[in-house]
């Protein structure tokens, strides 16, 4: 059973420390921290799984960790992106999978503002801790039919599709068997979002890492899909305010970075507590040394990733570059949501 003491978070708030976002990223982190053993000591059980424990979903839920991007005006915390990244990297840290799982699906909670309004209220109809999955390669194709679109897909990567409430797949659009363009000749490709239920799951997760995230392939097999099922992330407006979702596409490198820097820190952690243990092979000084520069990278960057984004919180948007949507959709905007 893994009993260390996970260090303190590595940004402070002090600006925020009275903000509503402040105090509600505290009282969570609390909440987490006193979930830390509980998720901890079944480390083996849920790599083993090669899922999350509906239990420890539960509890995280309990807690209001899916919640956190959601609007407060639908009932969520709504916290400042700082405050978020903080959290994700917290929940990284403690377990790889989870704190995944934990990012992608706040990732879908950032999209959702993108849906037509009735469509999310649809969603949260029944309180804001819902949970989403998806992946954003475009692996299906919408096609028009009837007044709605006729969906079929195999998507792959689909984090959490086991325990997900919804569901998302970005699709190429095509009409009698050709793409349609969008005004810069690149396809439009839009994200469909629908039930769970309405998904097949196949059982392919069978990885050497991050074994515990479930990410599995999801299926639609001819699937009606209305209009108010899809947003655009590209050129769709959200239609609630606030700084969260006006930047969406820009801010989910930084959610992955969040997750990575969680992920590295409790690697290390766990390395340098083996070191402690005398093991041999950790005592040379090749081992030790590349130790201490991990962790001395990894005290030196996070500063870098969770800072800049304060400026958003005061409203001051002008430092994120927004995308040129009258050029093509470049690779490289493509990459900046790879996966939800």
């Amino acid at each position: 059973m893994n009993t260390r003491v996970l260090p303190p978070p590595f940004v402070k708030h002090a600006p925020y420390d009275s903000s509503p976002s402040a105090r509600a990223a505290k009282s969570l982190l609390a909440d987490i921290r006193k979930l830390t053993p509980s998720i901890t000591s079944r480390a083996a059980e849920i790599e083993t799984a090669r899922r999350i424990p509906a239990d420890i979903i539960e509890a995280l839920k309990s807690a209001g960790v899916f919640r956190m991007f959601v609007p407060r005006s639908y009932g969520g915390l709504e916290l400042d992106l700082p405050a978020g990244l903080e959290i994700l990297a917290e929940l990284a840290k403690i377990d790889g999978s989870v704190g995944w799982n934990v990012m992608t699906s706040n990732n879908g909670s950032l999209f959702a503002p993108l849906l037509p309004q009735r469509t999310y209220e649809t969603i949260y109809q029944s309180g804001p801790d819902v949970t989403f999955a998806g992946a954003a390669q475009p692996a299906g194709t919408a096609e028009v039919s009837a007044g709605a679109w006729q969906v079929n897909g195999r998507w792959p990567f689909v984090s959490g599709c086991q325990y997900a409430d919804w569901i998302a797949g970005f699709c190429v659009t095509v009409a009698n068997g050709k793409p349609l363009l969008s005004e810069g000749g690149q396809p439009r490709i839009p994200v469909a979002c629908l039930p769970a239920r309405d998904w097949q799951i196949e059982d392919t997760w069978y990885a050497a890492g991050l074994k515990g995230t479930g990410s599995h392939h999801v299926v639609l097999k001819n699937k009606m899909v209305p209009a108010s099922h899809f947003a655009d992330p590209e050129r769709g407006v959200a239609f609630v305010s606030g700084p969260l979702y006006q930047a969406l596409l820009q801010f989910l490198p930084l959610l992955h970075a969040a997750s990575a820097l969680g992920i590295a820190e409790g690697i290390v952690g766990n390395l340098i507590d083996l070191a402690a243990t005398g093991r041999r092979q950790l005592q040379s000084s090749v081992p030790m040394r590349a130790m201490a520069e991990s962790n001395r990278v990894l005290n030196s960057r996070p500063m870098q990733v969770i800072e800049p984004p304060k400026v958003i919180d005061a409203g001051e948007t002008t430092q994120i570059e927004p995308l040129d949507h009258s050029k093509p959709f470049a690779v490289d905007n493509k990459s900046r949501f790879r996966r939800f």
